[in-house]
């Protein structure tokens, strides 16, 4: 009887501890340790490819992660956090979509932003619509210009459908060119253009013209303008030397010298050798890359004196978000061409989508919410283009593109130029009636460079 009644109080003590130990029975914790706390929520994870060292780049992978850090410290994406991948790819196309592969199958990224050389974004684009359809997610080309970027999601939008270009594509840049070449002409009184390209997949249509939508090239656009392109060359990026192409363009007459770069171009070993050649007297004009920021000064060596080019570094107030977005960004040290303004804004038009979507489960639905979200941000407004019209859907808006002459009178494009003056100063001068920065317009500030130097004591 003992060794009965002890197995059965074995049995029974046995059976009250597995009670315990089912899911729902556990006990309730004592008022000393509280409630336990809740699982953590799984991240939202957006990469970036890119070259870290690029002076072009690294201020819109540092500005993607400002933006990354506003977000989650309001709370994250739906309550998530988002996590921040960067891969840095050295420029290079076969890092890149390496970089891609990386990301999508192994770090399970929801959305990528890639730099802005069209050569790397086209090659990347195949590799990523094959990825797509058992690794679903958002691509977001960080600046390239190329046409056929955009151009494939309307020729085959099942398989390029989650492409987004948060530039313009090559066509809508029609819609101020034309104003600037009339600048020339009217304040500055130029007659003779020198016209130079870096030679690249995103110059191909200014140089060629585009049949298609009736647009002529930028050469025969000026001649359009009243003006005569006495020179024009396509050189390579980053070619190092400019004197004898320089020389040539003294010897051609020219008034202006428009030099449409990148970011990846030597713009800053363009100016020294100006300020040295026998062209140093004719007008240069950058069409961008670094020449935007404040740092061209110093990069120069002040050899940029009269050199002229867009800004994005000054405290130009286009809304109320300028001022504090461009604290914040010079606060950590960088400084701003025009392309980080909207990387910035990239992100945070990305955080409302995912949260219009209700989530990350359905892409479709985020793809949807992209087309449609419209939010205000330090350039004006930035939104995607929704008509399926080539190239411009998936695109930002610039243009209408029915009519690639015509600006949208909030583009979101706060187009200025500026000359570099004494001490670096970046003067506005010129923006067109249309641009959210007219009102700084003021060609009565313009200075010759030989006017310039004579300032400087040179």
């Amino acid at each position: 009887m003992k060794v009965k009644g002890g197995i059965c109080c074995t049995v029974v003590a046995v059976a009250l501890i597995a009670a315990l130990v089912v899911p729902g029975c556990a006990p309730a914790p004592s008022p000393e340790e509280g409630p336990a706390p809740p699982a953590p929520k799984e991240p939202i994870k957006i990469g970036y490819i890119g070259q870290e060292a690029s002076p072009g780049v690294k201020p819109d992978i540092e500005v993607a992660r400002m933006a990354i850090e506003e977000i989650n410290e309001a709370g994250g994406i739906l309550g998530r956090p988002v996590e921040y991948i960067v891969a840095d790819t050295k420029g290079e196309t076969a890092l890149s979509v390496e970089a891609c592969t990386r990301l999508v199958m192994e770090d399970k990224v929801l959305a990528y932003l890639i730099e802005g050389r069209s050569e790397i974004n086209l090659a990347l684009q195949e590799k990523a619509a094959a990825l797509f359809p058992e690794y679903p997610h958002i691509a977001i080309t960080d600046g390239a210009m190329d046409r056929g970027i955009t151009d494939k999601c309307i020729d085959e939008p099942e398989k390029y459908k989650f492409w987004f270009r948060n530039w313009d594509p090559e066509p809508a840049h029609y819609c101020w060119i034309g104003d600037l070449v009339d600048f020339w002409r009217d304040e500055l009184g130029a007659k003779n253009v020198a016209l130079l390209y870096e030679n690249l997949a995103w110059t191909t249509e200014w140089r060629e013209g585009d049949p298609e939508l009736g647009l002529p090239t930028w050469a025969d656009l000026i001649e359009q303008h009243g003006l005569k392109v006495v020179y024009l060359e396509a050189v390579p990026p980053r070619v190092g030397m400019y004197l004898p192409i320089l020389e040539a363009i003294a010897k051609a007459d020219a008034d202006v010298i428009f030099y449409v770069s990148s970011w990846y171009t030597d713009t800053e070993v363009f100016s020294k050798q100006w300020a040295e050649s026998s062209a140093k007297d004719i007008q240069p004009v950058l069409y961008g890359g670094v020449g935007q920021t404040k740092d061209f000064w110093p990069l120069t060596g002040g050899k940029c004196l009269g050199v002229m080019d867009s800004a994005g570094d000054l405290y130009l107030a286009a809304n109320e978000t300028t001022i504090p977005f461009l604290e914040k960004a010079h606060a950590r040290g960088l400084s701003m061409q025009w392309q980080p303004h909207f990387t910035y804004a990239t992100i945070h038009q990305l955080a409302k989508s995912i949260e219009k979507a209700g989530g990350t489960d359905d892409i479709d639905a985020i793809i949807k919410a992209m087309e449609e979200i419209e939010i205000p941000f330090s350039m004006g407004t930035f939104s995607y283009e929704s008509e399926r019209i080539k190239p411009f859907f998936h695109s930002r808006i610039l243009c209408d593109p029915r009519d690639p002459y015509k600006a949208y009178s909030d583009p979101g494009f706060a187009f200025i130029q500026c000359q570099f003056q004494l001490d670096g100063e970046q003067v506005p001068i010129f923006a067109p009636e249309w641009s959210a920065l007219a009102e700084y317009s003021a060609p009565q500030k313009y200075k010759t460079p030989a006017q310039l130097r004579i300032e400087a004591g040179w």
